[in-house]
């Protein structure tokens, strides 16, 4: 999943350079706006899948198969908010990424290099767009699983196509998104004042936030 966040982000950055196009600064703060919107779920996305797989590592089926039934309960409980969380921000984000009409204006081959990236068309079971619809289909119709059922969803929102998560990639995935995140983040501040950017971040904030 982090790999594949990573190489939307970067398609997304090397296409802000040329937002100083547009011709009203009006027009500029709503572009800024969407990016902060998607930074932001993103920020979010990556820091609580690394502590859900931290904890959940290195086998997530195994750990809550050998808990007995009240930590199961509790531990799963926490777990499936987590899920639940990310389910929503990943099917949000493809909304935001794909509303940013700015973006196909400015580029117009760049949705379509997007898309591919998150593999709109199904072809890979651990592509962005597969892990997305699964746990949001999953928050949508929530149906009686049991605890080893859901906790497959944490093997699966790592792209892993087993049960086991592999640690040492989730790891460097997280930090190379991290890196690139920060380089995002820096690239969009460049576009508007401090003050602005402030500004817009406060909201962006305050609209992209999942209890």
């Amino acid at each position: 999943m982090f790999a594949q966040i990573k190489g939307v982000i970067d398609l997304i950055r090397s296409g802000v350079s040329d937002f100083g196009t547009f011709k009203s600064n009006k027009e500029r703060k709503e572009a800024v706006l969407d990016l902060l919107h998607v930074y932001f779920m993103l920020k979010d996305c990556v820091e609580d899948g690394e502590n859900l797989f931290s904890e959940a590592q290195p086998n997530p089926v195994e750990m809550i198969s050998a808990m007995d039934a009240e930590t199961a309960l509790s531990t799963m409980e926490r777990w499936d908010k987590l899920i639940y969380k990310q389910g929503r921000r990943l099917h949000s984000l493809q909304g935001a990424i794909f509303g940013q009409d700015h973006l196909a204006i400015i580029n117009p081959t760049l949705q379509d290099k997007i898309s591919e990236v998150i593999g709109n068309k199904m072809d890979r079971a651990v592509s962005l767009h597969g892990i997305g619809s699964a746990l949001f289909f999953k928050n949508m119709f929530p149906i009686a699983d049991t605890n080893k059922e859901k906790a497959r969803y944490i093997s699966l929102m790592a792209g892993e196509e087993g049960d086991s998560l592999n640690m040492s990639r989730i790891r460097e995935e997280i930090q190379s998104l991290k890196e690139a995140l920060n380089q995002y983040r820096e690239v969009v501040e460049r576009l508007l004042s401090d003050k602005e950017i402030l500004e817009l971040s406060k909201r962006a904030r305050l609209e992209t936030k999942i209890v």
